[in-house]
C-alpha cells in the first residue's frame, strides 16, 4: 500500500496548528468610552522611565536591613510615577498601591465580584547593569531614552526588560480609569525590583524577518519554562610550592571536570508530541523559510502520533488505512515508527532551535588560585543550567554523579553531592570535589494547559493576541512634533497573527504562584512589524543598544488593555 504523505497529512492540518478566534473588540469595548494615550504620550512616558537608572547587583544588601542603594534607585522613580499616572495615584482612586519589601509595587483594583480569582500582570522596575567598557558602543546613551524618529525606536537600558511592558501595564490601567470601566474581577499589579538577580521575562511576537520565524509573524505564549539550577563546585587539594607540582592540580583537575561536562551534554528528547515546543514547531510548518528536512520530518511526526492513538479515535475519516495500521503494522512497530520521527525532528533542528529540547548548562565562572608560584589549595566554578520541561533538578544532579564518578576514581579526588558522599575520602586521595546549589534554583512544573477542556485561560488570551495584533494593520509611528498624531487604530483589520504555546528557556518570577493557579502564561507584546534598526529587540537585552519599537508600546497598551476587559468578561477562574 503507498501511502501518500501529503494527501493524508492535509486531513489533520486543522488539528496541528489550532487557533482561538479573534476577539471581537468591538462587542468587548462597546459598553465603554476608551480613549487610549497618544502615541507622543506614550512614548514620552517610556522615554522618561528609562531615564531612572534602575540597574541592580547580584549582591546588595537586604533593602529591610541596608536600604540606602536601593532608596537612591528607585524612590525617585516610584514618586515619577505618581506623577505620570494621576488617574491610578491620585487620593480619591479606587486603585490601592502598596510598597512590599521597601520597594516592590503592588497594586490593588478591587473587583465587584469576590468569586472570580483576580488577574496579576506582572513587570519588573529594575534593570541590568552597563559595562563601562561597552559605552562606546551604544548608538546612544544607555539612560538617555533617546527617541528616534528616523528609526521609530527609543534607546537606553530596560527599553523592552522591562519598562516597555511596566508602561504598558500602566497605561492600559489609567486607560481604562479614566473611562466607566469598574472590574468585576480584581486587578493585581506587580512591579518587583530584584528581578534581575535572578530570573527573565516571558516569550514575545516574532516578526517576518526574525530568525526564528522562518518568514511567517508568530505570537509565542509561553505555558512552561524550564527549571534552573546553578551548580557551585568546589575542589580543594594540598597547597606547596610550584617548583613541586603533582601531576594534577586543584585548578587542572576542575578544568578536566569542566571539559568533560561540556562533551557530555545533557541529550536532547521528545517526550510528548503534543508539548507546546512540538506545537510551536508544528505551527511554523507552513512557514516560507521552514527548511525542507525539518517541514518532511514535522509532517512524519504527526503521522506518526496519529498512527499511535487507539482504534476508537484513530481517524474515523480513514477506517481503511486504521485497520490496516492495526494488521499489518502493530503496535511495537508503531513505536518503533514514532521513536524514529522524533529522532528525524531533533536532528532536523539548528543547535539554538534544539535548545527546548535538552538541559542546557553554561559554565560560566571560574576561580582558582592566588599566586603564580604556589600551589592553588582552592578552586570553583559555577556552572548554569535551563533544565528541560521533561527533566527535573534531580535528574541533573544525577547526570554529574554519572559522569564525576568515575572521573573521581581516575584522578583520586573524593566527591560529595548535595550533601551525599559519592567518592569518600581514603588513603589515595589527593583532593576532595564537592557539589551543591548556587543562588536561585527552580524546579520543573506541570504547563499550563493549551488544549483540551482545561484551556479556558491559553485560549482566552489567545483570541485578545488575535483580536489585537493584525498582519496588515500599517506600524503606529511617531511624528515630528509639529506634525498631527496618526488617525486611532481602525478595528477593520482581517489577518490576525497565529499564536502558539511554547517553552520559556529562561526563568520568571512566576515560580512563586504555582501553588495559586494552574493558568500562568508568559506572554511580552511586540510589533509585528520589522524593526527598522536592523536589529532584533530581544537580541538586545542585557547588552548593548537595547532599544524597543514605538509600535510595539503602542500595541503592548491595546493589549493589556482588552485583556483586563476580556478577562473581566470571563467566567475562567471562579472560585466555587
Amino acid at each position: 500500500m503507498h501511502l501518500h504523505w501529503d494527501t493524508l497529512l492535509r486531513e489533520g492540518e486543522q488539528g496541528v496548528c489550532p487557533q482561538a478566534p479573534a476577539l471581537n473588540l468591538t462587542q468587548a469595548l462597546e459598553a465603554l468610552s476608551v480613549s487610549f494615550p497618544s502615541v507622543r504620550q506614550s512614548v514620552e512616558r517610556h522615554s522618561r522611565a528609562i531615564q531612572f537608572d534602575t540597574t541592580v547587583g547580584d549582591s546588595w544588601p537586604d533593602p529591610d536591613t541596608d536600604d540606602h542603594v536601593w532608596n537612591q534607585r528607585f524612590s525617585p522613580f516610584s514618586r515619577w510615577l505618581t506623577r505620570a499616572f494621576p488617574a491610578i495615584h491620585r487620593t480619591n482612586s479606587l486603585i490601592r498601591r502598596e510598597f512590599v519589601h521597601q520597594h516592590g509595587l503592588l497594586y490593588t483594583w478591587e473587583g465587584s465580584d469576590p468569586s472570580l480569582k483576580p488577574l496579576l500582570l506582572m513587570a519588573h522596575q529594575d534593570v541590568v547593569p552597563v559595562e563601562n567598557s561597552t559605552l562606546n558602543q551604544w548608538a546612544f546613551p544607555p539612560f538617555s531614552g533617546h527617541i528616534d524618529l528616523e528609526h521609530q525606536v527609543v534607546w537606553g537600558r530596560g527599553a523592552v526588560d522591562c519598562k516597555q511592558f511596566l508602561i504598558g501595564i500602566l497605561s492600559a490601567v489609567e486607560t481604562l480609569a479614566h473611562s466607566r470601566f469598574r472590574p468585576k474581577r480584581t486587578i493585581l499589579l506587580s512591579f518587583g525590583f530584584d528581578e534581575e538577580s535572578g530570573v527573565d521575562e516571558g516569550t514575545s511576537i516574532l516578526s517576518y524577518d526574525h530568525p526564528s520565524s522562518f518568514g511567517m509573524p508568530l505570537a509565542t505564549v509561553a505555558v512552561t519554562e524550564k527549571g534552573s539550577l546553578n551548580m557551585h563546585m568546589t575542589i580543594s587539594s594540598p597547597g606547596g610550592h610550584s617548583s613541586a607540582p603533582p601531576p594534577h592540580t586543584s585548578v587542572g583537575i576542575l578544568a578536566k571536570i569542566i571539559t568533560v561536562l561540556e562533551e557530555t551534554p545533557f541529550p536532547a528528547a521528545i517526550e510528548d508530541a503534543s508539548s507546546a515546543s512540538i506545537r510551536h514547531l508544528q505551527c511554523l510548518r507552513d512557514a516560507p523559510k521552514m527548511p525542507a528536512r525539518l517541514r518532511q520530518a514535522l509532517q512524519k511526526l504527526e503521522w506518526a502520533e496519529r498512527t499511535m492513538e487507539s482504534s476508537v479515535s484513530l481517524h474515523a475519516r480513514l477506517p481503511l488505512l486504521r485497520r490496516w495500521y492495526e494488521t499489518v503494522l502493530p503496535q511495537e512497530a508503531r513505536t518503533q515508527r514514532l521513536a524514529k520521527a522524533r529522532m528525524a525532528v531533533l536532528l532536523a533542528l539548528s543547535p539554538e532551535a534544539l535548545t527546548p529540547f535538552k538541559t542546557t548548562q553554561a559554565a560560566d565562572l571560574f576561580h582558582g588560585g592566588i599566586k603564580v608560584n604556589a600551589l592553588p589549595e582552592r578552586a570553583e566554578a559555577f556552572v548554569n543550567h535551563r533544565i528541560t520541561p521533561h527533566s527535573s533538578i534531580q535528574e541533573t544532579i544525577q547526570h554529574y554523579v554519572r559522569v564525576l564518578q568515575p572521573m573521581a576514581q581516575h584522578y583520586r579526588f573524593a566527591l560529595t553531592v548535595f550533601g551525599d558522599v559519592v567518592v569518600p575520602v581514603s588513603n589515595d586521595t589527593y583532593a576532595h570535589v564537592v557539589l551543591q546549589d548556587s543562588s536561585f534554583t527552580i524546579d520543573t512544573a506541570p504547563p499550563t494547559p493549551f488544549e483540551g477542556p482545561d484551556a479556558a485561560a491559553f485560549e482566552l488570551v489567545s483570541s485578545v493576541i488575535r483580536g489585537t495584533f493584525y498582519l496588515d494593520e500599517p506600524r503606529h509611528q511617531l511624528r515630528g512634533s509639529l506634525d498631527p498624531e496618526d488617525a486611532p487604530a481602525s478595528l477593520a483589520y482581517k489577518d490576525s497573527i497565529r499564536v502558539t504555546p511554547t517553552t520559556l528557556s529562561a526563568n520568571t518570577d512566576t515560580a512563586w504562584y504555582h501553588n495559586l493557579t494552574r493558568n500562568i502564561l508568559r506572554f511580552g507584546p511586540q510589533s509585528v512589524h520589522p524593526d527598522l534598526t536592523g536589529m532584533f529587540v530581544d537580541h538586545q537585552l542585557h547588552t548593548v543598544n537595547e532599544h524597543s519599537t514605538i509600535d510595539g508600546l503602542v500595541k503592548s497598551i491595546e493589549f493589556y488593555t482588552h485583556l483586563i476587559v476580556a478577562m473581566d468578561q470571563s467566567p475562567i477562574e471562579r472560585i466555587t
